[in-house]
């Protein structure tokens, strides 16, 4: 009887460790840090709009950070026929780049696929 409920024990322990691990990852923050400069690239490399605007700047990094986010299991090739980008934000010291698919604005990590529904207007022409 005391080993059963060791084992019982042992099972709930591990069960609630994973549902706050799980829990942590899906609210981690995906960036943090201060960027002066977001350039917003199409697949092809070409510019299509750079923001220098600190507060709008802000405004994405904390859409990125609290959107909702799904899990994708990347086997390669997830995302690979429909058209995406890239997102460079930059300071100083520092370059930071996320993918982003530009038919639906969502961002794309290793693990998440985050719902932020941006649409970038081209400025580069």
């Amino acid at each position: 009887m005391a080993k059963r409920k060791k084992l019982l024990s042992l099972i709930f322990v591990l069960v609630i460790a994973a549902i706050l691990a799980l829990y942590w990852a899906a609210h981690q923050k995906i960036l943090s840090g201060n960027f002066d400069r977001l350039t917003v690239s199409g697949m092809d490399g070409t510019t299509i709009q750079v923001i220098k605007e600190s507060a709008e700047i802000e405004k994405i990094i904390s859409s990125i950070n609290e959107s909702p986010r799904n899990f994708i299991y990347n086997a390669g090739f997830t995302y690979d026929h429909l058209p995406h980008g890239i997102l460079t934000f930059e300071n100083n010291t520092e370059k930071v780049q996320i993918g982003f698919i530009i038919t639906n604005g969502n961002t794309l990590t290793k693990h998440w696929e985050i719902e932020t529904e941006f649409l970038f207007e081209n400025t580069s022409d």
